[in-house]
């Protein structure tokens, strides 16, 4: 068979954003292509990294979802191992059955070799039903965790809470994406949404300015109408909300809403100086110690930084260093 090595997917996530990421960590983009290709009664095959013997660039339970025309979304080796896979699943789905297949160390292909010297088995998962992709879809669009197990035949909804091998059956568990909502004006809070976005984070952008808005990646966008009135903001445990404002007035109307979520974290951007007059003023509305201990300030793993460019990848660094779901 020829090999027909196309670029790596666009995902409707990413087509929405307007930014192409090219990882997505959560794994949405692999059951959102395998879904599209399969709802159009195209064959598609998920890969599976269900074994390491040695070291890996990905974690146990990386995916990749390949379509017969060698179209992809997902990652498993950084580049090693891409091409080989595509060829292999679509062998697989031309042979309409799947399996695990060793590469590197102990592997029968002796012209495919990992820089890193390990070996990695991958489950060649082909023609998943319509209908258990369409139960975990519908759970990543609700930002609900879920768990999905893994056969050569087939896959099915799982009942079980880790990743890892069950007998026969390997089991995936699915965390949401990562989500950033910031509130800001101005090149802060643009950058900040379309690195985000480029590294495979949801993003909620709010703003009492249109024009902002408009910049921002990303399919949530709240304009923020009177700082009297907080706006519904969803915010949940994989969330990390970030104020880039330089004053206090959207602040303080926001505060209740961002410190009574379940939020991961909450940041601040602003110097030292700035931060104590931000938890005075909260203390005035009544916030206890506590709460007020929620707040990351001045924000990010950067000190000091005056360039929008520098502080958005300072503030998602942050985010990313205190993700407790990795």
């Amino acid at each position: 068979m020829s090999t027909i090595l196309q670029e790596p997917a666009v995902s409707a996530r990413e087509r929405a954003a307007g930014v192409s990421a090219a990882f997505d960590p959560s794994g949405g983009d692999v059951i959102a292509f395998a879904l599209e290709e399969r709802a159009a009664g195209r064959p598609a095959a998920i890969v599976t990294l269900v074994a390491i013997d040695g070291s890996s660039p990905r974690a146990l339970g990386a995916q990749m979802a390949v379509a017969a025309d060698g179209r992809y979304v997902g990652s498993i080796s950084s580049g090693c191992l891409e091409r080989a896979i595509v060829e292999e699943a679509r062998a697989a789905m031309e042979r309409k059955t799947g399996g695990v297949v060793r590469y590197g160390k102990g592997s029968a292909f002796r012209d495919i070799v990992l820089p890193c010297g390990s070996g990695v088995d991958l489950l060649y998962t082909v023609n998943p039903t319509v209908e258990a992709l369409l139960l975990a879809e519908t759970a990543r669009r609700e930002r609900r965790a879920f768990t999905l197990d893994f056969a050569a035949e087939g896959v099915s909804p799982s009942s079980q809470g880790e990743t890892g091998w069950r007998s026969d059956i390997f089991t995936r568990a699915y965390a949401p994406a990562m989500r950033i909502a910031a509130a800001g004006v101005g090149a802060e809070l643009v950058t900040l949404s379309l690195i985000s976005s480029a590294a495979g984070c949801a993003f909620c952008a709010l703003s009492p300015e249109a024009e902002t808005l408009a910049r921002c990646a990303g399919s949530e966008k709240i304009r923020l109408q009177s700082s009297s009135v907080a706006p519904a903001i969803i915010i949940d445990r994989w969330t990390a909300f970030l104020f880039l404002f330089h004053e206090r007035e959207w602040e303080l109307t926001l505060a209740p809403t961002v410190l009574a979520s379940p939020a991961f974290h909450i940041g601040a951007v602003g110097s030292p100086r700035t931060h104590q007059a931000r938890l005075e003023a909260l203390r005035g509305l009544g916030f206890d110690e506590a709460a007020l201990a929620r707040i990351e300030g001045p924000a990010g793993l950067i000190p000091a930084t005056r360039d929008p460019s520098t502080l958005a990848v300072s503030l998602l660094a942050g985010a990313l260093a205190a993700w407790p779901h990795a």
